[in-house]
């Protein structure tokens, strides 16, 4: 069963069927809910984690309890899997923000033998991180250049599925505004007939208009 599911992944598309039997006899799937916990903020890394399937937010608590979102992710891709490669401590925490995810547990030192010894493996990790630091970008570009309404309007185009399930609260604090604001402009883009009541897309092309800087 877990090979077929590491079959599927455009990730693992390049590997062979003994190497994919390989990553699955260190491997195991596990199933979360929402608001479990997949790793706490100063754990030491036991795995890799790839989410196969669902949502998870990164964040941080400041010193007054506050909040702060790091990344969110969405299957297929590999969590925090720079601490696991550099044997540190996790950063922040991982917490499920949907219904059901499904996570694939790589132990961490048999992986990394593997690393060492197939180009391949290697390859698709390096391809993963350089993954992140393209959505890192983004990220930094919403919230430097965007405004509000472009924020909005960034976030469901590329998170159509997550938009139509999540709370207010929860989008709010990704991109770092009051629900209010949040809640403001999904009424105007009702209005505008851009998004229907339940967030899904009607006009993809007005949508884009608002992401032009």
């Amino acid at each position: 069963m877990i090979i077929e599911k590491l079959r599927k992944l455009n990730l693992f598309k390049m590997l062979d069927d003994s190497e994919i039997e390989r990553l699955a006899k260190i491997s195991m799937v596990k199933n979360f809910t929402r608001d479990n916990i997949l790793f706490y903020e100063g754990e030491e890394p036991q795995y890799f984690y790839l989410l196969l399937e669902g949502h998870l937010k990164l964040y941080k608590t400041d010193l007054k309890g506050n909040e702060i979102v790091i990344h969110y992710f969405r299957e297929a891709s590999f969590i925090a899997e720079i601490a696991s490669l550099e044997n540190i401590k996790f950063p922040a925490t991982a917490i499920v923000v949907d219904k059901k995810i499904e996570v694939v547990l790589i132990d961490k030192e048999k992986f990394t033998k593997i690393l060492q010894e197939d180009a391949h493996f290697s390859f698709h990790i390096i391809k993963s991180i350089t993954l992140k630091i393209k959505q890192l970008e983004l990220v930094i570009n919403r919230n430097m250049i965007y405004n509000s309404m472009s924020k909005v309007c960034s976030f469901i185009e590329e998170n159509p599925d997550y938009i139509q399930i999540a709370k207010n609260k929860e989008v709010a604090n990704i991109l770092n505004m009051a629900p209010e604001t949040l809640s403001r402009i999904l009424s105007r883009l009702r209005k505008l007939e851009i998004i229907d009541k339940k967030n899904i897309i009607l006009d993809d092309d007005k949508l884009k208009t608002f992401l032009e800087v």
